[in-house]
């Protein structure tokens, strides 16, 4: 059972660097933000949800809501679309 749940896990989060480029579509890429935003904070994946994706001029910024959080949780990509880290948008 431990083992299945490795593999599980191991195969979520490498779909935050698999593929990149043009083909990733927004919908992969604000899965893959919630599972490591879930990662990050301990809060099941169920409570845990991308509400917007904004193009920026180095990639994107994903809007990540998690239940409990004050503030929402942002998950910046890079131009291909590998993710390149989760940040809680209020200081404290």
């Amino acid at each position: 059972m431990k083992q299945a749940i490795l593999i599980v896990v191991g195969a979520t989060l490498s779909a935050c660097t698999q593929g990149g480029g043009q083909g990733s579509s927004e919908t992969d890429l604000q899965g893959s933000c919630e599972a490591l935003v879930s990662a990050e904070t301990g809060v099941q994946a169920a409570d845990v949800n991308a509400v917007s994706t904004e193009s920026v001029s180095t990639g994107t910024i994903t809007t990540i809501e998690v239940a409990g959080a004050q503030a929402p949780w942002l998950c910046l990509a890079d131009a291909t679309g590998v993710i390149i880290g989760v940040e809680y948008s209020q200081e404290g």
